[in-house]
């Protein structure tokens, strides 16, 4: 009788492969899942037996959506979701500026002003309570951010060189008098961002252990980082490095794949004969890395944000300023060459993309892309899709571009976003059912921390998407409990290239796998979110709880 290095048995295990849906005990050796079987099957012997008894075994939950290094950095800082009324916010940062040396940056995250009656903060207000510090708040899209008057002048930016100052694809938001209202749209962000940037590869590695272990208690076990290195999302030139610092350090749990900026991306020269691209020196692209850490795609902004209506739509935003469209983060055709001159070099692209009239231009763009460099060795993406359309849905599965919605969305965000949208196409907002019937790639993400990013909450969004209003968005995009955690194992494995290794627990796949309390195809669907996590396993390693 042969021997493994662990069994894991006693338990459910739901694997998520077709072939074999359930099993009763799982065999690990050197990381991996070497075996499989039913209770009417032996298992081999093993050095160490885990009894999992009435518990439930998963794949491990992988985000293919979010911003790790932003989510770590901000559990250091004030945490705007936290208040209820202006008034409180204005004494929570008081309260942090006096903890701070006079000059010392004051950092919030997390505002959205519709949990404050649709208010932001009054700029006269921000300098009362903050005379001594210049304030960095980011707002819960990342689209935007709101500073005070002492932040606007270690800028260099008065009143008289507002207009001298290059915002293409942002905006510094005036009042009625042309004076600044303390609110930084899209790009815009950079020119307060500059002074906080890069941060220290300790403040990063920091940060990752942080943003990791709470992966860890809530059973994710990969995640995509979607931008690092540079623009307004990235925090350093050096953050790739500060990711495999932490993994060197036994601080980064989680596997990771990271999305490098377009923002970094330049002309690399090459022979006569090879094509004219963009990309990073020695020719580094999509793939390089192993099954711990890899670098993915490369991320290019091609518009803004649903909640701050800056994305770029076909038809007016239902909410805001009357015929707003939305915009385009550079030209068209610029966008369009980025894109496909990284392509040449070999990379996969992400591109960002809420409004139908850029995922028409991610989607003719992929288009061109495959037909002259053929498939990159992991998909297309297109991040969000916040509004998409049926003949978009189907162009995608055809392209077998992933199109990574964030229906976890709907109980923070659902309400703003049914108003930017309108009533007409809020059955159009981050799709998820019509992905799956179209045969297209759908995955499991949160695009935290601009909302919550617990898998389980984002499952039972997935499944009821009920706002906080109690609205239903979408009620033909629901999809089943088993279709959302398959979207949040397979799918997510698919669209990151990974599925080959992951994503279910089957003969040869990683041995990464989540231990839940109860079973979540046997609960009801308002109590999913409360299933606790008894243990999550990375390569056959306990990262979390009493298990593995």
């Amino acid at each position: 009788m042969w021997s493994v290095d662990k069994v894991v048995t006693g338990g459910l295990i739901w694997t998520m492969n077709p072939a074999q849906p359930e099993a009763h005990w799982m065999a690990l050796h050197q990381g991996r899942v070497v075996a499989v079987g039913t209770r009417d099957e032996e298992a081999p012997q093993a050095r160490v037996v885990e009894d999992v008894s009435g518990q439930t075994v998963l794949p491990g939950f992988h985000d293919a959506h979010c911003h790790t290094m932003w989510f770590g950095l901000s559990l250091g800082e004030v945490d705007a979701k936290a208040h209820s009324n202006l008034d409180a916010l204005y004494g929570a940062l008081a309260e942090r500026a006096r903890q701070t040396p006079a000059g010392g940056w004051v950092l919030a995250t997390g505002y959205n002003q519709e949990a404050f009656g649709g208010e932001y903060p009054d700029i006269r207000a921000l300098d009362r309570v903050l005379p001594d510090h210049p304030l960095f708040m980011r707002h819960t899209s990342g689209h935007s951010c709101i500073v005070n008057t002492k932040a606007l002048e270690a800028s260099g930016i008065s009143g008289a060189q507002l207009s001298e100052v290059d915002l293409a694809g942002g905006a510094i938001v005036l009042d009625e008098h042309g004076k600044p209202t303390g609110v930084l749209e899209e790009r815009a962000q950079s020119v307060i961002q500059q002074l906080l940037l890069p941060k220290s590869m300790d403040d990063m590695v920091q940060a990752l252990a942080r943003a990791s272990a709470r992966y860890s208690q809530e059973g994710l076990t990969s995640f995509t980082e979607t931008g690092i290195a540079g623009g307004w999302i990235g925090h350093s030139p050096r953050e790739f490095a500060a990711y495999q610092l932490a993994k060197q350090q036994g601080v980064l749990a989680q596997r990771a794949q990271l999305m490098v900026v377009s923002d970094v991306f330049h002309d690399v020269e090459g022979h006569p004969n090879d094509p004219n691209v963009l990309s990073l020196d020695a020719g580094i692209r999509t793939g390089l890395g192993d099954d711990h850490l890899s670098i993915g795609p490369v991320k290019i902004f091609l518009d803004g944000s649903m909640l701050a209506w800056t994305g770029a739509v076909s038809e007016p935003f239902s909410a805001g300023p009357p015929d707003n469209y939305g915009y385009f983060q550079a030209e068209e055709e610029a966008l369009r060459e980025t894109m496909l001159r990284a392509a040449a070099a070999g990379w996969a692209v992400a591109a960002h993309a809420i409004g139908d009239r850029a995922v028409a231009l991610a989607l003719d763009t992929f288009e061109k892309a495959l037909s002259r460099f053929g498939a990159p060795v992991v998909p297309h993406r297109i991040e969000h899709g916040g509004v998409v359309t049926d003949q978009q849905v189907v162009q995608a599965a055809r392209l077998g571009v992933a199109i990574v919605t964030q229906p976890g969305f709907m109980p923070e965000l659902g309400v703003q976003m049914r108003a930017a949208m309108g009533p007409h196409r809020e059955g159009l907002i981050h799709r998820h059912r019509s992905l799956l019937d179209a045969g297209a790639m759908a995955t499991g993400s949160s695009d935290r921390p601009v909302a919550t990013g617990v898998p389980l909450e984002i499952i039972q969004s997935m499944v009821q998407r009920i706002d906080a209003e109690g609205v239903v968005v979408g009620e033909h995009e629901r999809v089943s409990v088993e279709q959302a955690l398959w979207s949040y194992t397979v799918g997510s494995a698919q669209a990151t290239g990974s599925a080959d290794f992951k994503g279910m627990l089957a003969r040869g796949m990683l041995a990464d796998y989540v231990v839940l309390a109860k079973d979540p195809l046997a609960t009801a669907v308002e109590e999913l979110s409360a299933i606790s996590i008894s243990g999550t396993v990375v390569g056959g390693q306990r990262v979390f709880g009493e298990h593995g």
